[in-house]
Formats: structure tokens, sequence, C-alpha cells
């Protein structure tokens, strides 16, 4: 065994030598960019990552109407929490779009969204009709609003989950798909 190994050691010294090519070199170790990047990705990757992007910023624009408006402390720190991982997220994100060479948005077209269940994005105009609302009313639209947005997050979801090929995609996917739904049961609670 010990000839056979130095035998092949051997070949493989004489093999490189003279073939004028470099030395092989030890790849560096892999980090968060660089594990999106070389990993394989497919259209529905990337179409989730350009849907989610501009809803994940427009559901900021949701959650920070809680700073500045009457709601009970529980709802003010769901949507600091919301606020959190939704920054997060977006910074990944448009990292791996921007690694596979991608834009973060597929563009405004409503016809874009027409194969996949429509666009699943919350109006400006129905943030600021909540933004508007009177005290005491708040508090209720706003948790309407925010399950709306969430669910169209899981809807979002659920297409990366079946048919997404990278796996850092998949995982976020999933992942929304479980804070979002739990989310959504909590806001319901707070309904009653």
């Amino acid at each position: 065994m010990r000839r056979l190994t130095t035998l092949l050691a051997g070949l493989l010294l004489v093999a490189g030598c003279g073939s004028g090519a470099p030395a092989a070199q030890a790849p560096p170790p892999p980090t968060a960019s660089t594990v999106a990047r070389s990993a394989e990705h497919n259209e529905t990757d990337v179409m989730f990552l350009q849907m989610a992007v501009p809803h994940h910023r427009t559901g900021l624009d949701i959650v920070r109407l809680a700073k500045d408006h009457p709601v009970r402390e529980e709802v003010r720190t769901l949507a600091a929490a919301i606020e959190v991982t939704q920054l997060s997220e977006v910074d990944s994100m448009t990292q791996w779009l921007a690694d596979w060479g991608r834009p973060e948005s597929a563009g405004d077209d409503p016809g874009l969204h027409a194969h996949h269940g429509g666009d699943h994005s919350t109006s400006p105009e129905a943030i600021a009709e909540v933004a508007a609302t009177a005290p005491a009313e708040f508090e209720k639209a706003f948790l309407n609003l925010l399950i709306g947005h969430q669910h169209n997050a899981v809807e979002i979801a659920k297409l990366e989950r079946e048919g997404g090929l990278n796996p850092q995609a998949k995982d976020l996917a999933n992942r929304i798909f479980d804070s979002r739904t739990a989310q959504i049961a909590q806001m319901l609670g707070y309904l009653g």
C-alpha cells in the first residue's frame, strides 16, 4: 500500500512538472457572500429576491408607523422586531442579487407578476390611509394592513420554497414563511 501511495505521489508530481501551469492553490474559506455567489441559482431564486426586496422595504414603511401612532406596547415591540429582521434580510437579499449580477427589482410593470399570482405589494395609498387613521382606530387598521402585507410575504416565500434552487434563498424563504405565519397568528390574537 505504501509503495502504491509513493508511486501515485510521484506520478502527480511529474504530471505537474513542466506543464507550465501554476500549482493549484486551495480556495479561500467561504464567506456568506461567496457561498451565495458560488451556489447555483435559478430564475425562481432571482424572482423571489426581486419581489421580496421591495416587499420588505414597503413592510418597513408599515411597521415604522407604530413608532409615531398610538398602539399597545406589545404591538410596538412586534413592529420593532419586524423592522430589525427585515433590515437584515434586505441586506442579505441585495447582496445575493449583486453577487449574481442581477438588479434588485424586475421593474414596475404589473404584467411581470401575472404568471406567479399577481403583484404582492402593499400600495403607498393604503399605507397613507392607515397613517391618517384616527388615533382610536389606528391600531386595528395598522394590524389589518400588516396582516395582509405579511400574508403576501408568505405567498412570495411559497414560490421560492416550491421552485427555488439556491440553498440560502430557500432557507430564507422557509424562515420568512415560518416567521410571518407566526406574526399573523400573533396579530390576529391582538385583534381578538
